[in-house]
């Protein structure tokens, strides 16, 4: 391994060492807690509006049976919403709730109060976010721009 490449398996190690803490260390109460592909799905929901269940399975890189459950269990906690699109009848178009955004606005603020508490002096944090949502961006590209990998060898 290079140096870089022993910081970039530095950095992977941190990145879920953090998303682990902030888990373990926020507060599990006054909000719909939501499991990780719900999370992944409202994330998704957020950030690239209204899908179809086959558009939001793509974008995620989830497997429908997994994302089919995400979507009752989204359902039946409120957070979203299933309807027949307007223009072709047979499609279904999943959008998140107003309950979403105000569950998702308790999360950000609460793990916002978990990152604070350990923030380093003098850190920048928007050249950190910069950075991380680069990898994240550039690793989701790579994934769903390959061709699919075959089920077996």
């Amino acid at each position: 391994m290079t140096v870089d490449d022993e910081a970039l398996a530095d950095l992977a190690d941190a990145v879920l060492v953090l998303g682990r803490e902030i888990e373990a260390r926020h507060p599990r109460t006054g909000f719909v807690d939501v499991a990780v592909n719900e999370r992944l799905v409202l994330r998704s929901l957020d950030r690239d509006g209204e899908a179809t269940p086959s558009a939001l399975a793509e974008r995620l890189g989830l497997q429908r049976s997994n994302l089919s459950t995400a979507l009752r269990g989204l359902e039946a906690k409120g957070l979203i919403v299933r309807e027949h699109d307007g223009s072709d009848g047979r499609a279904v178009i999943v959008r998140s709730t107003a309950l979403a955004a105000h569950n998702l606005a308790l999360l950000r603020e609460r793990w916002s109060e978990v990152l604070r508490s350990a923030l380093p002096d003098g850190a920048d944090v928007r050249e950190a976010v910069d950075l991380v949502g680069a990898l994240a961006d550039g690793l989701v590209a790579a994934r769903t721009l390959a061709p699919p990998r075959p089920l077996h060898d």
